[in-house]
């Protein structure tokens, strides 16, 4: 029975309109709302896919009618990369073995797989792809669109020491007017608590990626094995569950080193998509999300110091922590981990449903809140704006300062404050918000340096 919940039900065909309807302004006929979807599976592979922007909850992307953002900063995920190392090793390169060693045999819509080759550079697994770097460029220049009057602002970037996230800073940077004159500054010391704010795993060494292992595992095996029942007419040896999970890997690798859609990626069924998915969506929850008790303590440094920055900016003053005097646009540059520690530590990601937050092994949570396809594909970032209104929202109050959150382009209301403009929160309530949080999660060197209640 709960193979079923695996199993792509069958989908209706959209109706459409009549030749001589098309192109002018009609009710809407049954169906037609859903007229030629397609199922993309780039869209749901978490941490892995080229950049997309996120739908989020339909809230305007500009500024609410009356505000005016006169300040942001963000911090963005590295660009696509050949491979992350414990992927590739783990589930990856064993597929590739047994495809070098078994390159007679496939058949069917897998046929192409004979001549196949892998695009991962082993020797670069963890390097900027040329994809990647343009995809970089591509954000940049959304954001020179979308703050116009703040980026020309920007003199200094943070990036940590790796080259990939530096790499991608200097090709989002490209983008901007002045990006011969911005500095990347590399974070490759804890000065002024810089890396808690940037990389807070890095400094946090009772931090392990292992949680989620075990319970991922079983909803992994739970769906493989049918795939690899429906797959072995056409292979020419038996796909075990970590080869299923390679196999799906390749797709969305394949998609984001060659920028254009992997071969790959139409051999498995929404089903099988949506299962992946489910399993990496668990694997997060628990590593970096709401069911690990060091996501909100690794999530709160970040928001406590962009907290501070705008009310440096609030208040006219110099930004401070080295920022230069009339900057009024931040990035920093990190890795796949830092979004989904902020999100926690937001609730940005929850839902209402108590139901939401739970991750079963024996079937999908499909009302989950925590999807982290719209949170982490390459390049994947949160932004912070702080905005002047002319009027509140809900309460009709006069001018104000308000504070809204991005994720991958959309805003998305923080659940414990949204009666502003555009479902925005009140500076001086966002700053009780953080002040409170930061209180809670004050503890950062003690829960990461061997409380072992909290690690």
């Amino acid at each position: 029975m709960l193979s079923l919940i695996f199993v792509l039900a069958a989908t209706a065909t959209a109706l459409t309109l009549p030749s001589f309807l098309q192109g002018q302004q009609t009710p809407l006929q049954p169906l037609d709302h859903s007229q030629n979807y397609h199922f993309d599976p780039l869209l749901h592979l978490p941490g892995i896919s080229p950049y997309f922007d996120a739908v989020g909850f339909g809230l305007e992307h500009k500024a609410p009618l009356g505000c005016n953002v006169t300040a942001a900063s963000y911090i963005i995920r590295h660009g696509a990369i050949y491979s992350n190392d414990k992927e590739y090793e783990d589930y990856i390169k064993p597929f590739l073995m047994k495809l070098e060693k078994h390159r007679q045999g496939w058949t069917g819509p897998l046929a192409f797989m004979e001549t196949w080759q892998s695009p991962i550079l082993e020797d670069r697994l963890e390097d900027l792809t040329p994809s990647g770097a343009v995809d970089a460029q591509r954000v940049g220049q959304h954001l020179m669109e979308r703050y116009s009057d703040l980026v020309p602002s920007t003199e200094r970037v943070l990036a940590d020491k790796k080259s990939r996230t530096y790499d991608t800073a200097a090709n989002l940077i490209k983008a901007f007017p002045q990006a011969d004159d911005i500095d990347i500054v590399r974070i490759t010391e804890n000065t002024n608590g810089s890396m808690e704010v940037l990389i807070p795993h890095k400094s946090c060494k009772n931090f392990s990626k292992e949680p989620g292992d075990e319970e991922q595992k079983e909803v992994i095996e739970l769906y493989a094995k049918s795939v690899s029942h429906r797959l072995s007419p056409y292979m020419p040896f038996k796909l075990e569950p970590r080869d299923v999970v390679g196999f799906q890997m390749l797709c969305g690798y394949e998609s984001a080193i060659k920028g254009s859609r992997s071969p790959i990626c139409e051999q498995f069924t929404d089903a099988e998509w949506m299962a992946y998915e489910y399993a990496w969506d668990l694997k997060y929850a628990y590593m970096v999300g709401p069911l690990n008790p060091l996501s909100p303590y690794l999530g709160f440094p970040w928001l406590q110091a962009q907290s501070n920055l705008f009310k440096h900016i609030s208040s006219h003053a110099t930004p401070g922590a080295g920022w230069p005097d009339h900057q009024r646009f931040f990035l920093g540059f990190t890795h796949r981990e830092v979004p989904p520690f902020i999100a926690t530590a937001l609730g940005l990601f929850n839902s209402s449903s108590d139901a939401a937050e739970q991750f079963p092994t024996d079937h999908i949570n499909w009302t989950r809140a925590w999807k982290m396809s719209d949170l982490i594909p390459f390049l994947g970032h949160v932004g912070m704006e702080k905005m002047t209104c002319e009027r509140g929202a809900v309460h009709s109050d006069g001018p104000g300062e308000f504070i809204r959150f991005i994720a991958n382009t959309a805003p998305r209301p923080i659940p414990d404050c949204q009666d502003g403009p555009g479902a925005s929160c009140e500076f001086g309530a966002f700053q009780k918000l953080i002040g409170k949080g930061a209180k809670a999660h004050k503890d950062f060197h003690k829960v990461c340096g061997g409380n072992e209640e909290v690690a």
